[in-house]
């Protein structure tokens, strides 16, 4: 599983559509609550990611999806 950072989920979904890969392969999370359930993936950071945001919300987000990801791993 991927974890995609990205500035919002139409730019995620489309680069994993570039990359040819499968709905079940990739998510982008659309909030803490939604990195606090799941474990074991990976975390991709692309395009305009953090750039919408604070940089501190940027990096609370970041942070807590490396730490998750690699729950279970």
């Amino acid at each position: 599983m991927i974890c995609i950072l990205a500035g919002n989920y139409l730019e995620a979904k489309r680069f994993a559509y570039g990359q040819e890969w499968d709905e079940e392969e990739w998510f982008y999370p659309t909030d803490e609550l939604d990195l606090l359930r799941r474990t074991s993936f990976h975390v991709l950071v692309i395009g305009t990611a953090g750039t919408n945001v604070p940089a501190s919300y940027f990096d609370k987000i970041y942070a807590l999806a490396k730490k998750r990801g690699r729950i279970n791993r």
